[in-house]
């Protein structure tokens, strides 16, 4: 009888480290400010975006995998773009005072179609905002039977992209744990929750 307690009692011992390290937690980045909750310590790669008016910005990709589960947060930094958009070489028709204003603001609509491009059953496609950013949301479903859970925010105030995916196996539960997760930070680390300006903008609390 002590025995099966001892053998129960490892047991039991093993299936809380497994679960402990399969747990979710609360992933923060303070340089590129948001937080997200992932599976996994991500892996952190930089890169070059193409944006929708040709212009080259700095990008990271958060990438972390569960089983055959991956999720993704990519973050495009558009804090240069005026002086970008003025080193380019464009024809005079493309370079228009507001065109950097313009990219950034495209940002959400070119990465969304970029989604639906890879084609697929697209089963959700909506407009979505989190702490009153406005963004979109796409579901789809895959050739291979997987399911796409994306999210694309374009947050202002700190000029910066930020796009959720999460492509899971047919088993796997929905990802909104991940996709409902993303914070918007300060300078400081700090949540932000916006609030509406009359004009519809997303301000600061405090602006």
């Amino acid at each position: 009888m002590r025995l099966f307690i001892l053998v129960c009692s490892f047991v039991l011992l093993l299936s809380s480290r497994a679960a402990t390290a399969q747990s979710w937690f609360e992933y923060t980045s303070l340089e590129d400010r948001f937080g997200v909750n992932f599976p996994a310590e991500p892996e952190i790669e930089a890169f070059e975006y193409e944006s929708e008016f040709q212009a080259i910005f700095p990008a990271r990709s958060y990438r972390a995998e569960r089983g055959p589960d991956l999720y993704v947060v990519t973050v495009v930094d558009f804090t240069d773009a005026q002086r970008i958009h003025g080193e380019m070489d464009k024809t005079e028709a493309a370079s228009g005072s507001n065109v950097w204003i313009n990219d950034q603001r495209a940002s959400v609509a070119r990465a969304a179609r970029e989604f639906r491009a890879r084609g697929g059953q697209i089963t959700y496609d909506a407009w979505s905002h989190i702490d009153l950013v406005e963004g979109h949301q796409l579901q789809l479903t895959n050739a291979d039977g997987t399911r796409t859970y994306a999210a694309m925010y374009f947050n202002g105030n700190s000029r910066r992209l930020y796009v959720l995916e999460a492509t899971i196996s047919p088993r796997s539960p929905p990802a909104g744990q991940f996709q409902q997760s993303l914070r918007f930070l300060d300078e400081d680390g700090d949540r932000v929750r916006y609030r509406l300006s009359p004009n519809g903008c997303s301000v600061p609390p405090d602006a």
